[in-house]
């Protein structure tokens, strides 16, 4: 029995000790800065930015066509060959990894219906107009309607129909660019002082990316030539 007593009397100066060390923990976690609940895949890739404003630039598999995503004032969705302030987008996180995409002069947001048809919308609509953004090996993003399923793409509708049930559509892998459309050549609304932002040497290439690009590929591309695409 007084063996006994010493041994509780050492467990019992145990527990003070492991208090304060939970104590410490708990400091030291609630003093990690929390994300923002609307940082969606911006925080997860370390972008830096809640929204973006950048052309969607994509090409055929072997390069012989390439265009730019564009938006028009009717709603209508095609290709543009170069940048143009049609083509100008605001990439906008509302969710993690879920995107929308509104054309800046248009003010139409990118919406798809359930064939797979692209068009714009004035209103905002989160089961057509929401998109989950990946980021694939090769560096480009593909935007995958959340609702249908289906890769955005600038394919037609025959193409669409013979690539039905593949992972990917032609057309359906883009690279965000920067803007090297002149600012004073059209009228961006709200952003229409976004060309501060940048230095003159920011336009010295109109397929110019950000750190969207992680591998570079951007340097290696010419308007007829793009990295291989999934079949």
């Amino acid at each position: 029995a007084a063996a006994a007593a010493p041994r509780r009397r050492a467990g019992m100066g145990l527990r003070p000790a492991a208090l304060a060390l939970l104590a410490l923990a708990a400091a030291a976690a609630s003093a990690l800065p929390l994300p923002l609940p609307d940082a969606g895949p911006h925080l997860n890739y370390g972008w830096g930015e809640p929204i973006r404003l950048r052309h969607l630039y994509t090409a055929s598999k072997h390069g012989l066509f390439s265009c730019f995503l564009r938006i028009g004032a009717d709603g209508r969705v095609d290709a543009a060959g170069s940048q143009s302030p049609q083509s100008l987008l605001e990439i906008r996180a509302v969710a993690v990894r879920t995107v929308a995409i509104k054309g800046v002069q248009s003010s139409r947001y990118l919406c798809m219906d359930e064939a797979g048809r692209l068009h714009g919308q004035l209103r905002y609509s989160t089961e057509d107009c929401s998109f989950e953004e990946e980021i694939r090996p090769d560096g480009y993003n593909v935007y995958r309607s959340k609702k249908h399923g289906i890769s955005v793409s600038l394919s037609s509708a025959k193409q669409r129909q013979q690539f039905k049930g593949k992972d990917f559509l032609p057309l359906s892998h883009f690279l965000p660019m920067i803007n090297t459309v002149p600012m004073e050549s059209a009228d961006f609304g709200e952003y229409g002082d976004y060309s501060q932002a940048f230095e003159p040497e920011a336009f010295s290439s109109p397929l110019e990316t950000d750190s969207m690009d992680p591998f570079g590929i951007a340097s290696k591309l010419s308007p007829v030539k793009s990295p291989s695409f999934q079949n």
